[in-house]
């Protein structure tokens, strides 16, 4: 079981790492930066993480039957993956392979922010 406080400090981390990398990605791809766009998709990346590493906090989900990954660092992605996808649907994007590739690279962004700072 982890601490409340030591969810949130996921939840930011994965706020923060969520908007360097759609920052870095639109700088590498030659796009224009979209902060309010990048500010929404990295609020739900940290929704995402909060919820559910809050709600799935029980010991069979936070045990490590592969070394230093645990049934809620897989799943987490999956939600954070689910969300973007669903907030994509109601926005319907100007730019549907951006909002694809956006999607992608912040499930990977949940990932890793789970498996490094749980």
């Amino acid at each position: 079981m982890f601490s409340v406080e030591q969810v949130l400090v996921s939840t930011v981390v994965g706020i923060v790492a969520s908007v360097v990398v759609l920052l870095a990605t639109a700088r590498a791809v030659h796009e224009p930066f979209d902060a309010r766009h990048a500010a929404v998709l990295s609020l739900l990346v940290g929704l995402s993480i909060l919820v559910w590493r809050l709600g799935a906090n029980v010991p069979q989900l936070n045990d490590d039957p592969i070394p230093v990954t645990s049934p809620n660092d897989v799943l987490c992605p999956v939600v954070t993956y689910v969300v973007l996808g669903v907030y994509a649907g109601l926005r319907q994007p100007r730019n549907e392979m951006r909002a694809r590739r956006d999607r992608a690279l912040l499930t990977l962004v949940s990932l890793a922010v789970n498996i490094v700072t749980i």
